[in-house]
């Protein structure tokens, strides 16, 4: 099964007790809760009024809602994810807080961002660089941030001990349980996840590469030594991502919502 189908089935079925879900793994690895998560990744992104602001892997749109009274006169955030049971769980949460006035949601890949290039100052992703192709989704970002634009994003990443011999032998170990006490979508999604976490040198050196500015990539170890770290990595933009794609339109994404449900049912 493709990795992008496996990522949007285990997501399908995740997405009525996503939130619940990741509270709790945030609890065991770091010892915060899902709504300090999110705090913690506003905060450091800064936004200022009148930005357009790209969240990546939106989820049920907690960073977009967290935005909200931030974005001032003028300023937008896009949510955008792949999987259209989390969006459809979004649009519950925004449309209990009355919100939709400044928040979009897309359903689409990280991987081919359904915008023209410069087309936000701020692109943020929580929770969700581990189930992409790093250095194509930070190409696409680099593509439609504007000059001096800013990405911020904090996951999972790899710690010294998982690039250990033994660290090496111990998660084979437990990913082979977790891969045959858990045969559902889930845990098909996170062993393929695993090949995708980088150190914060990976990271840096990544990122570097990619033309970004002003790296910060700041690692806080996990409450266990087999549990990953947590990353934080900031960049800038100092020069615009490239020309304007023809046809990226925003109206597109609806037809790969509507493929993308008839994948998860057949």
């Amino acid at each position: 099964m493709p990795q992008d189908k496996i990522v949007v089935e285990a997501f399908h079925q995740l997405a009525p007790r996503y939130e619940e879900t990741v509270d709790r793994e945030l609890r065991e690895f770091w010892g915060m809760s899902y709504t300090q998560f999110v705090e913690s990744l506003v905060t450091l992104a800064s936004v200022q009024g009148g930005e357009q602001v790209l969240d990546l892997a939106t989820g049920t749109a907690a960073i977009p809602l967290s935005l909200v009274h931030r974005l001032g006169q003028g300023g937008q955030v896009v949510g955008l994810d792949i999987t259209p049971a989390m969006l459809e769980r979004g649009r519950e949460s925004i449309e209990a807080s009355n919100s939709w006035s400044p928040i979009s949601l897309v359903c689409g890949s990280a991987m081919e961002l359904p915008f023209p290039d410069g087309s936000f100052e701020v692109v943020l992703c929580g929770l969700g660089t581990h189930h992409m192709h790093v250095p194509q989704m930070l190409s696409e970002v680099r593509r439609v941030l504007r000059t001096n634009g800013r990405m911020v994003m904090i996951d999972v990443g790899a710690s010294a001990f998982w690039r250990s011999f033994l660290g090496s032998v111990v998660l084979r170990v437990l990913l082979a349980r977790y891969g045959l006490s858990r045969r559902d979508a889930r845990a098909q999604a996170e062993m393929e996840a695993f090949r995708n976490v980088r150190t914060a040198d990976e990271w840096k050196a990544l990122l570097s590469k990619l033309g970004f500015s002003r790296i910060e990539v700041a690692e806080s170890r996990a409450l266990r030594p087999w549990y990953p770290s947590a990353l934080t990595m900031r960049a800038l933009l100092g020069e615009p991502g490239g020309s304007v794609r023809a046809g990226r339109a925003l109206a597109l994404t609806t037809n790969v919502c509507k493929e993308r449900k008839n994948d998860i049912s057949s």
